[in-house]
């Protein structure tokens, strides 16, 4: 920063002063306030945790009682301390059972009581309706058994107020400093600095309008007074050599003197024009490679935004197409549970030589295959993944290569060489093991029939950290990736055909001879779900490479469970009403449950269920999420639970768990199960439901 005069450059050093006097002072300030919030903290858990500490078991006593009133009385009584806005008492399930002030009133949720249940208590500062309060939080036991939570509100705004008040103080004080201490240093500086060099000043000015000889009277013994002196007799030696210089023109070689300083001087002068044509030459050239490189940006600009408007519409064709794959899979769900439910009925009753037992397989295992066929349509609809778990890549890449699936297919192309080199230090990934084993099926059949006269296909998987974006097929964001790598050596993809290689249905070979046409698309869906990238190096006639870049993770894998024995699913006689708005579909959970031992009933909508419980108990709902066109299982269960408020429910669908089941989940639903039904399917969620209800109360 440049200053004109050496008043604004003292200026200036008195702002810096100034404001480092500023930081210093807020520093301190800042750590007062700071130890000072942390003192008050510490005393406020010191008091609250003392009241808790003695009145902890009389509160007890009365929630172990279920005296709800005088609970109230106790909280009141709690209340009157000093500083205490309110509390809450709760139940172990987090609903509140007394409170002195409605304004706190709020369940306590799930993550506060797992953090209570390993903490015991916690104490932390909220903001509530603009205020801030003190929450301190606190299991309540009898005996060591727990069987309620405290919460108290201490209300700060006194403390505050204190502290607003305190920082006033000391930002007056600061205000007043810096004002005295401007005020004396500018006074100072003015009288002995600022004085005299305006007397210098003017002197110079006099001395360059030719008065030389000028004298300066400054009586000082520092530098300035140096600077004085020195003046003086630089003015006078000018004075005498102007005179001297004056006898000299008189001479007659003082005109070829002149003569050769006004060549020098036009010298310089043309010198300097041709600096200055050099200069403005090197400008324009420099804006003209801003210009170009201007243009290059834009026409860069350009190419991007018509490559995004491409993906937009890909993206949408997707998207629509995915809504019909969805809707069909819906009711391909439907029908298909017989098919792969009554099965396993079926085979519960017949003996392992019974010469039936074959074709019900027979059945079952189409039902399924056709089942897996539904997963890829709820893939492309981009409803198919329920739960992800922490997987390993290498472990699906290696139970693929040895399923019979592969040997299938390496029996039809047997030209086909598979290698494999599989990361050993490889990161685990989150995900379905269903469909990312499709999406490794599906790239190696792929692989295989672009070669189908014979070939090699190579498998690789490695860690990879992306530092920075990189352009591709799907534009890869920076992070840590776990990529998979399938390449063949078939005839590679064509650019027309590399856009729409993702879309359902289409493809270059016989439809029904090589598959049912979602391949790809379901690769794509799987990407979608799993927050994937794709990118695909391919040449013609050369062959492809599809690299899939899924997030990784550094959790570690969960071991699969194994087949679960039907005895520890059976029931007991209770009570089970079924509600569906299809008839077979309760035909088969009918079935089905009956064979395990439950007595059941059905109805086939939610507001026949309303009816039901009105004048009837059951031990546990099994509700159909998707009922048409009277009311969905949500809004039958918030129905039913005015009725009866500890209703056991299980929840079941053909799609993937969404907001509304998650919403009935959080009313009290417990397990979801997906359609079609299995008999452990079904079992297990209704025997999870009615031991987890039993435990809880």
């Amino acid at each position: 920063m440049k200053f004109k005069s050496l008043k604004a450059k003292i200026n200036f050093a008195i702002l810096i002063a100034c404001a480092i006097i500023t930081v210093i002072f807020g520093t301190v300030l800042y750590q007062y306030e700071v130890y000072s919030k942390q003192l008050h903290f510490e005393r406020i858990e010191i008091l609250l945790n003392a009241v808790f500490q003695q009145k902890k078991e009389e509160l007890a006593n009365e929630i172990f009682a279920e005296q709800k009133p005088a609970l109230a009385n106790s909280l009141n009584e709690i209340q009157k301390v000093r500083g205490i806005a309110g509390l809450i008492a709760y139940d172990l399930n987090g609903n509140v059972l007394a409170s002195t002030d409605k304004k706190f009133i709020a369940i306590l949720s799930d993550l506060e009581r797992k953090h209570l249940d390993i903490s015991a208590h916690s104490i932390k500062e909220i903001k509530y309706d603009g205020h801030a309060f003190v929450n301190y939080s606190s299991i309540i036991e009898v005996i060591g058994e727990k069987i309620g939570y405290l919460k108290i509100y201490f209300d700060l705004s006194k403390i505050e107020k204190e502290s607003f008040l305190t920082r006033v103080f000391f930002a007056v004080l600061l205000l007043s400093i810096l004002i005295s201490v401007s005020v004396s240093i500018t006074i100072l500086i003015s009288r002995s600095v600022i004085g005299p060099t305006l007397i210098l000043r003017k002197a110079f000015e006099k001395v360059q309008k030719g008065q030389l000889g000028e004298q300066v009277y400054i009586n000082t013994d520092d530098e300035i007074g140096e600077m004085a002196t020195a003046f003086n007799d630089m003015s006078e030696k000018l004075h005498e050599q102007s005179l001297s210089l004056i006898n000299a023109i008189n001479d007659k070689e003082s005109y070829a003197l002149k003569l050769e300083e006004t060549n020098n001087k036009l010298e310089k002068l043309n010198i300097s024009l041709e600096d200055s044509v050099n200069k403005r030459t090197s400008e324009l050239t420099k804006s003209n490679k801003w210009l170009q490189q201007e243009i290059n940006e834009r026409k860069h600009a350009e190419k991007e935004k018509k490559g995004l408007e491409e993906k937009l519409v890909r993206s949408q064709k997707m998207e629509a197409l995915g809504l019909l794959a969805g809707g069909v899979a819906h009711d391909l769900n439907n029908v298909l549970t017989g098919l792969v439910s009554y099965p396993d009925f079926l085979l519960m009753n017949l003996a392992e030589n019974d010469p039936i037992r074959k074709p019900i397989l027979t059945i079952r295992n189409s039902g399924q295959k056709a089942a897996d066929i539904v997963q890829d349509l709820l893939t492309l609809a981009r409803r198919g993944v329920v739960n992800t778990k922490v997987l390993n890549l290498n472990i699906i890449i290696s139970n693929h290569l040895k399923s019979p699936e592969c040997k299938e297919l390496q029996h039809h192309f047997p030209g086909i060489h598979i290698e494999t080199n599989l990361d050993a230090n490889l990161l685990n990934i989150k995900g379905s093991s269903i469909h990312l084993e499709k999406t490794v099926m599906n790239l190696i059949s792929n692989a295989a029939e672009a070669q189908s006269d014979g070939g090699k296909i190579i498998i690789i998987t490695e860690n990879q950290y992306v530092d920075k974006p990189i352009k591709g097929y799907d534009n890869i964001m920076a992070g840590e990736f776990v990529v998979l790598k399938v390449s063949d050596e078939g005839s590679g993809i064509a650019h027309d055909d590399l856009e729409r290689i993702f879309e359902p249905f289409y493809t270059k070979k016989v439809m029904g001879r090589s598959g049912t046409g979602l391949g790809m698309a379901v690769v794509w869906g799987t990407m979608q779900d799993h927050y994937g990238y794709i990118n695909i190096d391919t040449v013609e006639g050369k062959g492809t490479t599809f690299k899939l870049y899924f997030p990784a993770t550094r959790k570690k894998a969960i071991k699969e469970k194994s087949s679960i024995p039907i005895e520890n699913y059976m029931g007991n006689g209770e009570s089970i009403l079924i509600v569906d708005d299809i008839k077979q579909q309760r035909e088969i959970a009918s079935d089905l449950l009956k064979e395990l031992g439950y007595s059941v009933t059905t109805v086939p909508c939610g507001e026949k269920a309303i009816e039901y419980m009105q004048n009837n108990i059951a031990d546990i709902l099994l509700l159909d999420m998707i009922m048409e066109p009277g009311i969905d299982g949500l809004d039958t269960y918030k129905q039913i639970i005015k009725l009866n408020p500890e209703q056991k429910a299980i929840i079941a669908s053909g799609f993937a768990e969404n907001d509304r089941v998650k919403e009935a989940q959080a009313l009290g639903v417990g397990e979801y199960v997906k359609k079609p039904y299995t008999l452990e399917k079904i079992g297990m969620a209704i025997k999870v439901e009615l031991s987890a209800r039993s435990v809880r109360t």
